[in-house]
């Protein structure tokens, strides 16, 4: 069965969309298959399917849900007349338009016996029918290319000038310290050792990867005894913890899900900025106390 929707945008425009696949996908993002033009909705918010059980809507990670009739809901079966809230805009989910037969008037000729109705493609058929192959094409969802959030694009730009750091102090402090043979080369391994972990986390944040959202938790976690910046650690950590990043770093399947560039993104990002700065400025002070004059 085709999908259709009254689609109503925020300033009142109403419009209808039919596919005729068993797979769509609806968010901004321009190659969705119902692009909605609504800032609060994620480029690829929801995903709707027509499956053996019926008509399906699920989030696909989405920053403000999917309401149905009102409730928030992961994943929840459609009717004609539901009413889907995405962001600010409303589908009303429509039946499917069904073709009319003509009938002869009795007093002409009898009319010719017509064949047993057939279930839709992807219906259980009645007891005792052999299902028919659905015709139409599935409509695979279109992959979406891998989408940084902004923030996650600062943890790696953060994790890539951290790397080279290490290494440099490392052997600066081991070759330039006056230190004996066997710290120095401890302290310029151990320098060479945290470059290589700086380099892997910031490549495994530029790729999504889930493993560094995991890493990315268990150093900012560790980075709360490190007082000068234990409020960084603190802001990085409730960052990664949002459900829709989460869903950022989960593994791809058919639909892609990013995280957009919001308010929320935006300020979880100055507020690390300022976090480092902070931590920054505290050490300088701690380190100038400690040394005196």
């Amino acid at each position: 069965m085709a999908i259709r929707f009254e689609v109503t945008q925020p300033g009142g425009g109403r419009h209808e969309v039919e596919l005729p696949g068993t797979i769509a996908v609806i968010g901004r993002d321009p190659t969705c298959d119902v692009v909605l033009s609504d800032a609060k909705c994620s480029r690829r918010h929801a995903v709707v399917e027509d499956g053996p059980d019926g008509l399906f809507i699920r989030d696909s990670g989405s920053a403000n849900g999917v309401f149905v009739n009102g409730q928030k809901r992961q994943r929840a079966p459609l009717r004609p007349g539901d009413k889907i809230r995405l962001g600010e805009v409303e589908l009303l989910v429509l039946p499917v338009s069904a073709e009319t037969l003509v009938m002869a008037p009795p007093d002409l000729e009898a009319a010719p016996a017509l064949p047993s109705p057939k279930p839709p493609p992807g219906r259980s058929p009645p007891e005792g029918e052999a299902p028919e192959p659905d015709p139409r094409p599935r409509l695979a969802a279109r992959p979406s290319p891998t989408r940084r959030p902004p923030t996650v694009t600062l943890l790696f730009v953060l994790w890539s000038c951290l790397a080279p750091l290490w290494v440099v102090g490392g052997l600066a402090l081991a070759f330039a310290g006056g230190l004996s043979g066997g710290a120095g080369a401890v302290i310029a391994a151990a320098g060479v050792v945290l470059g290589a972990a700086s380099g892997a986390m910031a490549f495994g944040l530029a790729r999504l990867a889930p493993w560094a959202r995991s890493a990315q938790v268990a150093t900012a976690t560790a980075g709360l005894l490190a007082c000068p910046f234990a409020f960084a650690s603190v802001t990085v950590l409730l960052y990664m913890l949002r459900p829709d990043v989460r869903a950022a770093f989960a593994p791809r399947s058919g639909v892609g899900t990013s995280v957009g560039a919001g308010p929320a993104e935006a300020t979880f990002s100055w507020s690390i900025v300022g976090m480092l700065a902070l931590g920054a400025v505290l050490t300088a002070a701690v380190v100038r106390w400690l040394t005196g004059p």
